[in-house]
């Protein structure tokens, strides 16, 4: 039975590897649950790979997470237009028909269609490459020998807590280092993530997401090793990064559906298209992302303290 810090989080990682050659052969035949399912496992080990950096030799995983941060890009691409797609048809769907002009919905289809197909080149040739054997390989072999360091022969209870502290205080970070909301957004204007604009809203609030997830998976993991009101905390606290992640999450989906739009409908008017619809639904989804900020915004004010 695992007793150091070390050991037990090895074992939860064996068994997020243990996830991924589950769901890889779904995936590999292009099932969307499984393509999913193994994105959150490759997401979860790089997540916890970062968090207990310090519980390792200098570099031992350095490399294994640029590789699972690299099928985690691809698992993307084959997933993430299809969301989008489906997102815009509803929000289509919802318009009164006098109100979708021009060819939107066909040129978003088209688009969307297209990106997910070659995600899904991509992500068939990465699977059955060698790239992600030899990741698997190494994932494999990181999780019976990894080099260790003095803190992962501790105790897990004290450094698991001090682990999941230094997330938290990362998320704590990132929220006091948003840049303050625009008092108007542009119209159908994209987001490049500099200045004070809107981009650079949207870009601090996805580092919100992000820093919410790693701490998400950290509480978790904590929660295998806690007793009493530590597991009930770490449950509460895990719970809380999940809700901030979900509301950002969907944030984050308006960003890529308002920036497709852009990219759609800019060259529709020159040439000789209406771009009504487009604006219609960009200036939907900037609702909803107002909606899904005020959602985040909630959560953090019931954060626990």
């Amino acid at each position: 039975m695992a007793t150091s810090t070390g050991d037990v989080l090895l074992a939860y990682l064996g068994q997020q590897l243990g996830e991924m050659l589950r769901h890889g052969p779904g995936a590999l035949a292009g099932q969307p649950e499984p393509i999913h399912q193994l994105r959150v496992a490759a997401r979860r080990l790089r997540s916890l790979l970062s968090t207990g950096r310090t519980l390792f030799a200098d570099g031992a995983c350095a490399d294994i997470r640029s590789e699972l941060q690299w099928i985690s890009g691809v698992l993307g691409a084959a997933r993430d237009p299809t969301v989008v797609r489906d997102r815009l048809r509803a929000l289509l769907a919802e318009e009164l028909p006098e109100l979708v002009a021009g060819p939107a919905a066909d040129r978003i289809d088209r688009a969307l269609d297209a990106s997910a197909a070659a995600g899904m080149k991509s992500l068939t040739e990465a699977l059955d490459g060698e790239r992600y054997a030899l990741l698997l390989g190494r994932l494999s072999e990181f999780v019976t020998a990894a080099p260790q360091t003095a803190e992962a022969a501790r105790g897990p209870r004290e450094t698991v807590r001090k682990l999941v502290a230094r997330d938290e205080a990362r998320l704590r970070r990132a929220v006091n280092g948003l840049a303050p909301r625009p008092e108007r957004t542009p119209d159908l204007a994209p987001s490049t993530g500099t200045g004070g604009g809107p981009g650079c809203r949207d870009a601090g609030l996805h580092e919100v997401r992000k820093a919410a997830k790693r701490l998400r998976y950290a509480a978790e993991f904590a929660t295998a090793v806690a007793v009493n009101g530590d597991a009930k905390r770490l449950s509460r606290l895990a719970a809380a990064a999940r809700s901030i992640q979900t509301a950002l999450g969907l944030h984050q989906d308006t960003v890529m559906a308002r920036a497709l739009l852009v990219e759609l409908g800019t060259p529709s008017l020159p040439a000789g298209e209406s771009g009504f619809s487009y604006g219609r639904l960009h200036a939907r989804e900037e609702s909803l992302a107002a909606a899904a900020e005020a959602d985040f915004l909630r959560s953090w004010r019931k954060f626990p303290r």
